[in-house]
């Protein structure tokens, strides 16, 4: 993907001096500055030749080994220089020069994408996804992206990346959602949940979002999981409702989360179109009551039967109907039931 491509490149100019630059393609960089429409300083010192290039995963990076690299001394340099005929510059510029030090995690994480691009699984991935841009999404898949994960919660920079936010790439937020999922403490992982659910803008990441964690405190989880629901922005919301889901359709059950789902509408609800919000929203919704339908049937029968105080819009009804009748959990009788109530 050329967006992880960056370079930090050295010309020797005919003169003898050294130029120091930044690019994406070399090759390109170097025909430019020996074609007179490069850098001023190397107009007057050409033909330039390349001495050595080191490919980066992040501009910043790149940029920060071209800084470093300039406030060496001459023999400082040359001695760098030579060190890259034998081994990898970037290996050569990490070790020589402290102050630029390891990699940090953006780039860690850049690396990490590049190195796992699928175009195949791209082409596979992004129909399923069809609210997200194709452009952002590099074609990581999902075992690769919770081992980086797991390695970028033992870093000690990791709040660089979560601070990082919002993010540009699909797989960056995928990665943040699986990070959050590390997390073993109830407060800290309750804080980074909130910090990151106004910037999920897709179903397949908000419903990564681990909440394991999450049910170490129920009355406090419950008191954020309402508010999620009512919030207006349409993942948080969903969110919300997958942790309902998830947590309290067993002990902790109440017949009111029923009036809170099926009130929770958004424009667009009643005739949901493909892809878009509303139709995520919707069918969070009847992921719900489906749900409930397997662990709360005596609460969930009335409402997709019409038959209870609470009102869900049909479009949700039947949708819900439907995951109920498709599933192993919901008894013959209960389907037959469902089938002549759609």
């Amino acid at each position: 993907m050329a967006n992880f491509e960056h370079y930090m490149y050295v010309l020797e100019c005919v003169d003898g001096s050294l130029y120091t630059g930044y690019t994406t393609d070399v090759a390109a960089r170097v025909a430019k500055h020996n074609s007179g429409k490069g850098a001023k300083c190397t107009r007057s010192r050409r033909p330039v030749s390349l001495l050595a290039s080191a490919r980066f995963y992040t501009k910043q990076r790149a940029m920060s080994a071209e800084f470093h690299f300039k406030k060496l001394s001459r023999d400082q340099k040359d001695a760098l220089l030579a060190r890259a005929a034998k081994c990898p510059f970037e290996q050569v510029l990490e070790e020589g020069m402290p102050a630029f030090g390891p990699a940090p995690i953006r780039e860690f994480v850049a690396r990490g994408l590049a190195e796992n691009e699928d175009a195949a699984y791209k082409a596979f991935q992004a129909p399923l996804i069809p609210s997200m841009d194709a452009s952002t999404m590099v074609g990581v898949r999902t075992p690769v992206l919770r081992k980086m994960a797991k390695a970028m919660a033992k870093r000690s920079d990791v709040q660089d990346f979560l601070a990082d936010v919002p993010h540009r790439l699909f797989e960056e937020n995928q990665l943040h959602a699986f990070v959050v999922g590390e997390m073993r403490d109830y407060a800290q992982a309750l804080e980074a949940t909130e910090v990151f659910l106004p910037y999920v803008d897709n179903w397949a990441t908000c419903d990564q979002i681990p909440t394991k964690v999450l049910a170490q405190d129920r009355e406090r989880t419950l008191e954020a999981a309402l508010r999620w629901v009512a919030d207006d922005r349409v993942y948080v919301s969903r969110f919300g409702m997958g942790v309902l889901l998830q947590h309290y359709l067993d002990d902790w059950f109440e017949p009111r989360f029923l009036q809170v789902v099926a009130d929770r509408r958004i424009p667009g609800f009643e005739k949901p179109q493909p892809a878009s919000k509303a139709y995520y929203h919707n069918m969070m919704r009847a992921w719900y009551f489906a749900e409930a339908m397997a662990k709360q049937p005596e609460a969930a029968v009335p409402v997709l039967l019409g038959q209870a105080d609470v009102q869900l819009d049909e479009w949700t009804r039947k949708k819900a109907i439907q995951k109920s009748v498709e599933s192993f959990r919901v008894p013959d009788e209960t389907k037959t039931l469902l089938k002549a109530a759609r």
